[in-house]
Parts: structure tokens; C-alpha cells; sequence
């Protein structure tokens, strides 16, 4: 399927979801219009877990064909972005498995986006915090260290802004599970701040 990212203009206003019941039809210009809706929430979706802007073109047009190909099995039961980043977790979660068969790994993801991720560290300034690199790769060690689960909830709610509610969707899990899951990565970066501006 060749998307421009180009979408019409007469589709401006037409919901996520009606568009998504177009495009199982087969509607290219309705598709197009996904596209350019959520193109880029996907590329900033896969460079910050895998901090490779080539990875990150390559899984987000991944992400978009697979959509297309099933596109006839679509149900409109929740929102658009839950059902775009349930595809996104599964093609990342492939990526990983091909990673881990070629070679050993420690660490898959890696995060450059820092002072966006600091953010959601109220404690701290992040202009302040950025202008450290001592600091900033402190963050980055402590961002690596997450467990995939946690840093990847991170992501969609304080970068992709997604509610608990899709996230929980796209996670296949409780909502509780993915408030504690955040709770859990806030509270490691500021520890991990705390043990480097400890006097």
C-alpha cells in the first residue's frame, strides 16, 4: 500500500474511527489521512524506545502496511489511537524478538529524548536539568534500566499523551496495572536524580 501522507481536504474533520471504517473498505484517501494524523506520534513512538531514526521509519511504515493488510477485520470498539499503538506494541515486541535472535542483548531500547521525558519529573526543572550531560546521561541509565513494560506505558502517556484507559487497551491490561506501572518508572528516575544531585 503507497501512502503520500497526503489526506484529502474534505476528510479534515471526519472522526478517527470513521475514517478506519472507510479504510476497511478499502478507501486509500481515508487511509492517507490516518496517515498523516499518526505518522508522526508513531515515528516519535519508535525512536524513543529504540533511539534509531531508520528503526523508527522502518517499524511506524510497518506499523501503517499492517493495518492495511488486515483492514477488513477492523471493529470500531474503543479509540483509534488504542487501536494503532496495539499494533505498534506487537510490531516493537517483533522487532525486540528479531534483535534477540541475531545477538546477545543487554539494554533493546535506548531514549534520546530526555528533557520530553523530564517532563513528567515535577521535582525538577527540565531546562535546567538538559543543561547537564552528567545529569542528562544519568536519565538516559536510568531510562535503559526500565523494564520494557514500564518504559514503554512511559512513552504513551507522557510522550503520546494517551489516556490510562488505551493505554490499558494496548497493554492488555488493568488500568491500575498501568497507573502503577508509571508510578513505578516516575519513581526510579527520581530516584536516580536524587542519588545525582545529592550533596
Amino acid at each position: 500500500m503507497k501512502t503520500t501522507g497526503k489526506g484529502s481536504a474534505h476528510m479534515h474533520g471526519i472522526a478517527d474511527t470513521s475514517l478506519m471504517r472507510r479504510v476497511s473498505g478499502g478507501d486509500e484517501s481515508a487511509f492517507a489521512e490516518l496517515y498523516r494524523r499518526y505518522n508522526r506520534k508513531l515515528l516519535d513512538f519508535f525512536y524513543a524506545m529504540s533511539r534509531n531514526a531508520q528503526v523508527a521509519e522502518e517499524l511506524a511504515g510497518d506499523t501503517f502496511a499492517r493495518i492495511w493488510h488486515v483492514r477488513r477485520r477492523y471493529a470500531a470498539t474503543g479509540s483509534f489511537p488504542a487501536y494503532l499503538f496495539s499494533f505498534a506494541r506487537h510490531i516493537w515486541l517483533e522487532h525486540c524478538r528479531r534483535l534477540r535472535k541475531d545477538r546477545k542483548l543487554g539494554t533493546v531500547a535506548d531514549w534520546a529524548d530526555v528533557e520530553t521525558s523530564l517532563i513528567a519529573l515535577d521535582a525538577f526543572r527540565p531546562d535546567e536539568a538538559a543543561a547537564s550531560e552528567e545529569l542528562e546521561a544519568h536519565i538516559v541509565k536510568a531510562l535503559d534500566d526500565l523494564p520494557e513494560e514500564q518504559r514503554m506505558v512511559f512513552v504513551m502517556r507522557v510522550m503520546q499523551r494517551m489516556s490510562l484507559e488505551d493505554i490499558a487497551e494496548v497493554m492488555q491490561c488493568p488500568v491500575n496495572t498501568v497507573r502503577s506501572r508509571k508510578l513505578l518508572a516516575l519513581k526510579r528516575l527520581r530516584e536516580a536524580l536524587r542519588e545525582l544531585l545529592a550533596v
